[in-house]
């Protein structure tokens, strides 16, 4: 599952026009999305997006930084995840995906098994991840 995730990541940073990176010993922080993966494998996604990661991402597509943290954080978690859905039906392993779940700021009290860390231009953002 961790290989289909950063394929859909390196995705969505080509999207963006930027490298693909990853990062590692950040402190996590940034606002929270929630997708539940259930199929062949059942996890729960957390994508954790700092606001300066949204405001850059903001200005890309919208051209100002105008946003609501809300909306932007469960777009960029259902193009993640999105996408992770289909490169995995590829490869004939099928899963359902929720809508994501917006949480908020990270908490502490999120509970997960692994993390996965990637840099857009000088920001990390994070992929969390909890198998059911």
């Amino acid at each position: 599952m961790i290989e289909i995730i950063k394929e859909a990541v390196k995705n969505y940073l080509n999207s963006l026009n930027t490298e693909f990176d990853e990062c590692g010993g950040e402190k996590i922080n940034g606002f929270v999305s929630k997708i539940e993966i259930d199929g062949h494998k059942k996890a729960d996604i957390y994508i954790v997006v700092p606001a300066e990661k949204l405001d850059m991402v903001s200005l890309y597509w919208f051209g100002d930084k105008n946003y609501d943290p809300k909306d932007l954080t469960n777009e960029i978690a259902n193009l993640i995840v999105g996408n992770a859905k289909i490169i995995a039906g590829k490869k004939k392993i099928n899963f359902n995906i929720s809508t994501p779940e917006f949480l908020g700021k990270f908490n502490k009290n999120i509970e997960y098994d692994d993390v996965l860390a990637f840099k857009y231009k000088t920001v990390c953002f994070y992929i969390l991840f909890k198998e059911k």
